[in-house]
């Protein structure tokens, strides 16, 4: 049966090996663990103990007569044991949420804030995906005739966002029909998100709704029809990313291979999108280290995302990709913190 004091001691090592490694990005030796360690243990105890950790095939030694660095094994059991006990700091939360008093109206400027703050704390890549349009709330729509196949709905969001989608309609219906359409739309769901209004609109047209006569039932399913279209045209979330040259600046990616592949990543976004959205509707934050990730173009990398929430339903997440040798407890500090305060300025501009 493993002794717990000789199993903390491993973990506390362990700490140490991945919190300098983290800073400095050179292998760790014997002699600087025992010096973090305040002395109090002897220099065989640490060699005997960095030795377990090897065979255990949480740290590595990438040279001969080198100290150790993590391996990705190593991160993962780093990071399952710190990442319930982390909280960011008051002072460093109040900080933070000073960036969203300023006046901010719409729900991309939100978005794209967020973006550059997590690049800036966390010197990589931030990520923020926007919202499905299902759980967007409408203010206007407006459908335009481009030609005999394809109609433009132009959207205008409680956020103040406004969005194009380029829909196609079974029936060949004409300016007027599409003015009834939207103004039967505008008329009775202001105010309420796509996936309600989809919903509703399912319920009229069966006959269950309150409004009754051919009329409404008419325009119910011809509303229905758009508004499915919308959301079926939405296939990949948008993605907002900053600071991408923080990090290949990193010595992991002085190679132009590695480079180009963290590019190519960046610049097809399905990975990305993917990724962030095979997360929802979970909340918390999710973390993937090197080869964790599904894509072969981010595993040298690790990705750390976060929900974030509108009206308690979670509508997008929010991340960060930077190296395996990332700062995982500030990371997740930070994550945490910006997921509670986009939740609530999104409500905000919602209200």
């Amino acid at each position: 049966m493993p002794n717990p004091d000789k199993e903390q001691r491993k973990l506390i090592v362990l700490s140490h090996i991945v919190n300098e490694y983290v800073s400095g990005a050179s292998p760790v030796s014997s002699k600087t663990v025992g010096r973090l360690m305040g002395g109090n243990i002897s220099s065989a105890t640490v060699r005997n103990i960095m030795a377990a950790l090897e065979d255990e095939g949480y740290i590595a030694q990438p040279h001969t007569s080198a100290g150790r660095v993590p391996t990705q094994e190593g991160y993962r059991r780093f990071v399952d044991m710190a990442r319930d006990r982390i909280r960011l700091q008051k002072r460093e939360a109040q900080r933070l949420r000073k960036e969203y008093d300023r006046r901010i109206s719409t729900i991309k400027e939100v978005l794209e804030k967020t973006s550059r703050i997590i690049s800036r704390e966390l010197n990589n890549a931030g990520l923020v995906m926007w919202p499905s349009i299902e759980d967007l709330y409408l203010k206007k729509i407006e459908l335009v005739r481009i030609n005999a196949e394809n109609v433009l709905a132009v959207l205008v969001t409680m956020t103040n966002a406004v969005k194009n989608h380029m829909i196609r309609l079974e029936e060949g219906l004409e300016k007027n029909d599409l003015s009834e359409i939207a103004n039967f739309i505008n008329e009775n769901f202001e105010a309420r998100s796509f996936y309600d209004i989809s919903e509703a609109l399912k319920n009229i047209a069966a006959g269950s709704g309150r409004e009754k006569g051919p009329d409404a039932l008419r325009l119910s399913s011809r509303a229905l029809e758009v508004i499915d279209s919308v959301i079926a045209s939405n296939i990949e979330n948008e993605l907002y990313w900053e600071g991408l040259e923080r990090f290949i600046e990193e010595p992991e990616f002085r190679e132009l291979r590695a480079t180009r592949r963290i590019f190519e990543a960046f610049r097809e976004k399905r990975d990305l999108v993917r990724l962030m959205k095979g997360e929802l509707p979970d909340m918390d934050v999710q973390i993937h280290i090197g080869r964790e990730n599904k894509s072969a173009s981010l595993w040298g990398c690790s990705v750390v995302t976060s929900g974030y929430s509108l009206f308690g339903r979670t509508v997008g997440r929010i991340g960060v990709v930077g190296p395996t040798r990332m700062d995982y407890c500030r990371a997740l500090r930070t994550l945490r913190c910006l997921s509670g305060l986009i939740s609530l300025k999104l409500e905000e501009i919602n209200s």
